[in-house]
């Protein structure tokens, strides 16, 4: 089973910053799917295997390194594109987020023009099958 380009997974703990990404997400004409924490990331990349996971780092039980460790580590998720979104920007924590294995690491605040350039991108590279 291969990836699906069209879907982007969103996981984010903070519930407006979710469902403001999905919209903007969507109006581009991706299928957004929503995750509010880790294991339901990994759940939902397992159900639907989306072409992009965007992850927050900072989540309560399991953090974004965390999921992004984990989705490297198994054969079916390995090579997913990874991007990391987090208010934290300091080069040790883009460096721990690229790495765990992230394609991408922007911060917060950020331009959604910017946002959908780099989904665009991300999608854009081949995919393994």
């Amino acid at each position: 089973m291969g990836f699906d380009k069209n879907k982007i997974l969103i996981v984010e703990d903070e519930a407006p910053l979710r469902i403001g990404l999905a919209r903007c997400i969507e109006r581009t004409g991706y299928v957004a799917l929503q995750a509010a924490d880790g294991p339901s990331a990994l759940e939902m990349v397992r159900k639907h295997m989306p072409g992009l996971v965007i992850l927050d780092v900072m989540m309560h039980g399991m953090s974004g390194i965390e999921v992004c460790r984990k989705l490297r580590e198994e054969q079916l998720t390995c090579g997913i594109k990874i991007m990391f979104l987090s208010a934290r920007g300091q080069m040790r924590e883009q460096s721990e987020g690229l790495e765990a294995g992230g394609d991408y690491y922007m911060t917060k605040p950020f331009e959604y023009k910017e946002l959908l350039r780099v989904i665009k991108d991300l999608l854009a590279k081949p995919m393994p099958e």
